[in-house]
């Protein structure tokens, strides 16, 4: 009898497995579905980030877009946050404004937040707002002129000492770097620039009178002012090409002395998703055609730390040659020999300015944070990437007239508060080591005389010498209104201090053993000595001024005509607004103007008027005053002020960009009169933008070939740009500019402007 094993040869999926791999499935659904919201949340949120970004920074432009003084004076922060609709959120913009000084200045800080309300979120952005009209200029041009000696020249912002002199002109499109022969001067090329259409004049340096100076840079002392001695230097850029040595014209000294200001960028900062430092400054300081300055910086790829030189212009005006300072016609470091030894148009002590980098706080740096002495020393008062540079003599800026040494930088990842990025500054600095930072105001102080060019380097910030850091806080007494200018000093280093009315906070390193602080209130000094250094200052006390209480006219056809002008009294260091008082008789109005101060001469009243009305004069000078309080009547009728309405009329009307244009500025002015421009939603003048402009166009004999003016940049991409007027008017194809005339308009226009791409190439 056979016996059968029946067996069960197929098997099934049990239970328990179906149980495993469905939670596995699960798990991994829900992963993936974690990633995509993640991904969408982290994609909204850098929207976000980015929308709030822009509505700061368009905020910063609205404010700097300042052109007179009364604007720039009332620059205050916003009273309540702005409520502002978003493309993915709802913001709250609000703004703070405070004043500083030495120089004058605003400092502002845009923060927008959002969801608004709540401001769980926020995006923080702070900038520096001046004002520095032509008068100061002026008044360094007039000073450096020299008794019956005047050369033509008009005001300059680094006080002329220095002229741009690289020579540019269109050529064919070709690659960059490549030349064209000059057909005039077998010794001269252009060379295309990144644009390709453009060229650069160079000249082979073996054909030129130039002597080797540093960093492939070469000079010649010229004479440029027609006056017999060579007052000015010529800086080339040398290039080689084809094995042939080139000179490129770059910048003109015209004081007779070059100014090196040299040190070194540090970055503690990582590179997007990587921990490696590196260096990604392109550009140092701004072009020289706007601050006078030629600077040298050439970091090599994946640098931690590379050196820079500024070079700026000196004046060698009143210069004495010895022993100790000996004059050079070789060397430009130093003062040429003979009596002409610089251009009777520079400003005292030349150049200053500001020396700094460009592109470290925007968005394509992730906004990085730039480190000074104040950061290292605490959490710093404003933020700032450049230092400040001016000589202080008898309470007006004036050039260094003095090299310097080891003014060195550190860039760090931008950090969201200031207590924050003072650690990181700290932490950043002391990992790298070997350096010191010193301060973002660098002010050399003249007690006494004129600003002579001093040829001793300073090398106080160089390590060695630099001593310990002290923030040093003290107090103020005697002030009942106002703020005075306060510095600290060791004799060889003068730093701007924070003042108020009251105290002051001192940032300064040294090794020397006595400190001196120096403060300075309606024109009158005061000062005391630290000694031995220590964070805890003394007292500043300030005296009782004399009182001055001015009383006058101002004319006008009515109440409200008078109500346009602006009076303050200022001492040369202090503007006060007058008080026009409500009495209005025969179309006059009395004024009361009170200052304490303690100048007894240089005190006068200034009429301001806006846009549209005229007052004169300008200016009454008080004359001597008598060092005592005292009351003073401006005579009447012979020195009251009058105002006047100007005739006018509106031009007005919208700008449009077409869907191919799009551009990095457009401005709009008149010759006689004022405009006002208004930019897209966006703040950015954009493809398929449109915004608005309104001029006032001042009318009659007194203001002839008045003209509107419109100007764009660029004016060519790969198209050229046209502009032109509804009413008819075009500018010239790719010239970026439209001229309207508006000398005999008889009533107000309307004139719609368009920015339009031609079909003509770039060439």
């Amino acid at each position: 009898m056979n016996t059968f094993n029946f067996r069960q040869t197929n098997s099934g999926i049990g239970l328990i497995e179906v149980l495993i791999t469905t939670v596995v499935i699960a798990v991994g659904l829900l992963a993936v579905a974690s990633l995509q919201g993640n991904l969408i949340g982290g994609s909204r949120d850098n929207k976000t980030r980015a929308e709030a970004k822009a509505l700061a920074d368009s905020k910063i432009e609205e404010l700097r877009d300042t052109v007179v003084k009364t604007g720039f004076d009332a620059l205050a922060s916003s009273p309540s946050p702005e409520s502002i609709g978003g493309v993915t959120e709802n913001f709250n913009r609000s703004w703070v404004i405070t004043d500083q000084t030495s120089p004058e200045r605003k400092h502002v800080s845009i923060t927008v937040c959002w969801p608004a309300g709540a401001c769980t979120d926020n995006v923080i952005v702070q900038s520096e707002i001046a004002y520095d009209d032509v008068g100061n200029a002026a008044k360094n041009l007039k000073d450096a002129q020299t008794a019956g000696t005047t050369l033509p020249g008009g005001p300059s912002t680094n006080a002329e000492s220095s002229d741009e002199i690289t020579e540019t002109k269109e050529l064919p499109d070709g690659d960059p770097g490549t030349y064209v022969q000059d057909t005039a001067d077998q010794n001269k090329i252009w060379i295309r620039a990144d644009s390709r259409i453009m060229g650069e004049a160079a000249y082979v340096c073996s054909s030129l009178n130039v002597n080797l100076f540093e960093n492939d840079l070469y000079t010649r002392r010229v004479n440029h002012d027609g006056i017999s001695g060579n007052e000015a230097i010529e800086l080339y850029e040398k290039v080689t090409i084809d094995e042939v040595a080139y000179c490129i014209p770059r910048i003109r000294f015209n004081g007779g002395v070059i100014i090196p200001i040299r040190g070194t960028v540090h970055s503690g900062a990582t590179a997007s998703q990587h921990s490696t430092t590196y260096l990604d400054v392109n550009l140092f300081t701004f072009n020289a055609s706007e601050t006078g300055a030629y600077c040298v910086f050439k970091p090599e790829t994946g640098a931690k730390s590379a050196p820079y030189t500024c070079y700026v212009g000196g004046n060698c005006t009143g210069f004495t040659c010895s022993d100790s300072t000996p004059c050079n016609d070789d060397d430009v470091t130093k003062c040429p020999t003979g009596d002409n030894k610089a251009s009777a148009i520079v400003g005292p002590g030349g150049w200053r300015g500001k020396v700094g980098l460009l592109g470290i706080a925007g968005p394509s740096n992730d906004f990085r944070n730039v480190c000074f002495q104040e950061e290292i020393a605490s959490a710093p008062a404003t933020l700032d990437t450049a230092r400040n540079y001016y000589s202080l003599r008898n309470n007006i800026n004036e050039g260094i007239n003095k090299p310097y040494s080891c003014h060195d930088f550190l860039i760090i990842n931008g950090q969201q508060t200031l207590a924050k990025i003072h650690s990181e500054c700290v932490d950043q600095a002391n990992a790298i080591g070997g350096f010191t930072l010193t301060s973002k105001n660098i002010v050399r102080t003249i007690a006494s005389g004129n600003n002579i060019y001093d040829p001793v380097v300073d090398t106080s910030s160089c390590v060695g010498s630099t001593g310990t850091a002290y923030s040093i806080t003290g107090t103020i007494a005697g002030i009942s209104d106002g703020t005075p200018t306060v510095t600290v000093t060791d004799g060889a280093t003068t730093n701007t201090c924070l003042a108020s009315s009251t105290s002051y906070t001192c940032a300064i390193t040294t090794t020397t053993n006595s400190l001196t602080i120096a403060g300075v209130y309606n024109n009158q000094p005061v000062s005391c000595i630290l000694a031995p250094p220590s964070n805890s200052g003394c007292t500043l006390t300030f005296a009782t001024l004399p009182e001055y209480t001015i009383t006058g006219h101002l004319l006008g056809g009515s109440l409200e005509i008078t109500d346009e002008v602006i009076l303050e009294v200022n001492d040369g260091v202090n503007s006060v607004p007058c008080v026009k008082n409500d009495d209005y008789e025969n179309n006059a109005r009395t004024y009361t103007c009170t200052i304490s101060t303690a100048s007894t001469t240089g005190v006068v009243i200034n009429a301001t008027a806006p846009t549209g009305y005229a007052v004169l004069p300008d200016t009454y000078d008080l004359g001597t005053l008598s060092g005592t309080t005292s009351s003073i009547v401006v005579p009447t009728p012979t020195n009251d002020f009058v105002v006047s309405l100007i005739p006018s009329h509106t031009v007005s009307g919208n700008i449009t960009l077409d869907n191919k244009v799009s551009l990095e500025s457009l401005t709009v002015g008149v010759t006689y009169g004022g405009c006002g421009l208004t930019a897209p939603g966006s703040g950015i003048w954009s493809t398929n933008s449109t915004g608005s402009y309104t001029c006032i166009v001042y009318i009659g004999t007194d203001y002839p070939n008045n003209n509107l003016t419109f100007t764009i940049s660029p004016p060519c991409s790969n198209k050229k740009y046209g502009i032109s007027a509804s009413s008819g008017e075009s500018g010239d194809l790719g010239s970026g500019r439209l001229t309207i005339s508006v000398t005999n308009l008889i009533s107000d226009v309307t004139k719609n402007i368009s920015v339009y791409e031609s079909s003509t190439n770039c060439k």
